[in-house]
């Protein structure tokens, strides 16, 4: 079997309304995550240990946030083409329990879950990943693995395959499969 790298945050929901909610009660005036045009846009506006606590706190009430309508047909059709599918969260091991409830809550189709922050230790055996952080398709570039991420204003400007959502990341995914090819 393949394996396939899905991230969550960004990829099967939507993170970024939220933690705008939450950093603006944190942070008022925190601007709007429409106009987050880099992965670190928050540096200079919030201390990085109050950033990944509000995180953190989303991530431990994953059950009350639905993931987008085509997250399940998404992931079973990955599942249907034989992919063992692994899904990887930059994410506290705190969270384990209630990122897996949120999987099996939905019906949200996975094999594994692997919360880190590193990626790329699943990167040997694994055909593609799914995310949107810039560094970690770059790391998947680097090491020739396929990757393709849904388009948002903090990786819009990178040069990788971007998506407006997760069935033209599929078709994305099996023209690759079709032509057999890796990177």
């Amino acid at each position: 079997m393949r394996r396939i790298v899905i991230d969550i945050d960004n990829t099967l929901w939507d993170l970024a309304p939220v933690l705008y909610e939450r950093l603006c009660a944190a942070s008022p005036g925190f601007p709007h995550h429409s106009q987050w045009h880099s992965w670190s846009f928050w540096k200079g506006l919030i201390p990085a240990e109050r950033l990944y606590r509000i995180i953190r706190d989303v991530h431990m009430e994953q059950d009350a946030f639905e993931p987008y309508g085509e997250s399940r047909d998404f992931l079973e059709r990955l599942r249907t083409k034989g992919f063992r599918i692994i899904i990887a969260s930059h994410r506290e091991r705190e969270t384990y329990a209630s990122t897996r409830r949120w999987l099996q809550r939905y019906d949200l189709p996975f094999d594994q879950i692997h919360l880190s922050y590193d990626k790329t230790v699943l990167f040997d055996d694994c055909w593609a990943i799914v995310d949107d952080s810039p560094a970690t398709l770059e790391k998947a570039r680097q090491s020739g693995i396929i990757r393709a991420g849904l388009k948002n204003p903090w990786n819009e400007s990178e040069d990788h395959p971007l998506f407006a959502d997760l069935g033209e990341i599929y078709a994305y995914l099996e023209s690759r499969c079709a032509a057999g090819k890796k990177e």
